[in-house]
């Protein structure tokens, strides 16, 4: 497994080198500033390098600010031995995470309807039930300061063909879409205070090597992902055109529009909340990955309302929902130990809740819980 949330082939070491069908990120310049590793290596498996072994780009310095804080947050470190190792292990796993767009219902369309998704519904927006001590990272992942923002701006972008879904034509299509992306996402950012580089973005039929690791193409049911690492989302083509070939064109809207959500959850704070949450709650690995995982494809649903009339969207509401509810997240079938992204059900509710309330107070996924 290539990644903290169980999917995806796993990384091999070589030589780091320009990957086929790459488009530049606009900065290059590294973000944030390297430094060094303040926790050695714990007990994991298939992960990607360990310190000493970085690549360009790779994050060299702990999100925390010094021993035990980052941007206020002061988690307790009251376990030692074993248990310590394992939380430090799973946070250094996530520190150099992949987070993935995985194939769900398209193995087997879900008949769980619990979540009752659709584009005329849901529609609400979450608010917190519990009052955690100020400063901490649940208290950040609660009432983050990005639920307060306003919708996105509603951009002008229409589609590209995506033709024969050929490598040369899949770049132009996300492209366009990665432009649009950027320009609705950027003054939210500001609005939050901050000013990144724009993430970068790589559409590979060839084996691409990253700071996250070496992936393969068809690499399990890995459509996408997004390395923490060097702020880079990778898209497979091969993969892609097997999933949907090039007619299924709000697929990749939703593929890409998700893994900008994290980069979204890197940008506020909210993926380093979670990774300082785990720390002391290592016991909701799982149930935080679905959270992750759910909030950042409610991202993607946001995003999707801004795209809405140029894209356009309009007329297409009935394709929207059945596509955001049976291709993504996993099968009732799936084991629910090993529910990582939650149900196809859950990945609609979430994605059709951000189109709906069209502003990111739609992605508060910290306490809110469909069925998984």
């Amino acid at each position: 497994m290539s990644s903290p949330y169980g999917y995806g082939g796993r990384p091999q070491d070589g030589p780091s080198g320009p990957p086929p069908g790459v488009l530049p990120p606009p900065q290059s310049a590294p973000w944030p500033p390297q430094g060094p590793y303040s926790t050695g290596p714990g007990p994991m498996q298939q992960r990607a390098p360990y310190p000493g072994q970085q690549y360009p780009g790779q994050w060299a310095q702990p999100y925390y600010g010094g021993p035990g804080q980052f941007n206020g947050f002061q988690p307790q470190r009251r376990r030692g031995g074993p248990v310590r190792l394992i939380v430090l292990a799973f946070v250094l796993l996530m520190f150099i995470a992949v987070s993935v767009a995985v194939l769900g219902s398209l193995l087997g369309k879900s008949d769980d309807n619990t979540a009752q998704p659709g584009v005329t519904g849901p529609s609400i927006v979450p608010t917190p039930t519990i009052n955690p001590q100020k400063g901490t990272a649940e208290d950040y992942l609660l009432n983050a300061d990005i639920y307060r923002t306003g919708p996105l701006a509603e951009q002008n972008c229409p589609a590209a063909n995506l033709r024969d879904g050929s490598l040369a034509a899949q770049k132009v299509y996300y492209q366009k879409l990665f432009n649009c992306l950027n320009d609705a996402w950027r003054p939210i950012f500001k609005e939050l205070g901050q000013d990144k580089p724009d993430p970068g973005l790589v559409v590979f039929d060839k084996p691409v090597t990253t700071p996250c690791g070496r992936f393969e193409p068809l690499s399990g049911r890995v459509l996408a992902f997004y390395c923490y690492g060097n702020q880079v989302m990778y898209t497979d083509v091969k993969q892609m055109n097997r999933a949907f070939g090039p007619q299924q064109d709000l697929a990749y809207l939703m593929t890409i529009a998700h893994e900008y959500g994290h980069h979204v959850q890197g940008v506020s704070g909210l993926f380093y909340a979670r990774a300082v949450y785990l720390q002391d709650h290592p016991d909701q690995e799982l149930e935080s990955s679905r959270r992750n995982e759910l909030q950042a494809s409610c991202f993607g649903g946001v995003f999707s309302k801004a795209v809405e009339k140029s894209y356009p969207l309009t007329n297409r509401l009935a394709e929207f929902k059945e596509q955001s509810s049976n291709s993504f997240g996993e099968t009732p079938d799936t084991p629910e130990d090993e529910r990582t992204h939650g149900l196809a059900t859950s990945q609609g509710f979430w994605i059709q809740n951000g189109f709906n309330i069209g502003a990111d107070k739609a992605c508060n996924t910290s306490q809110y819980r469909p069925t998984w």
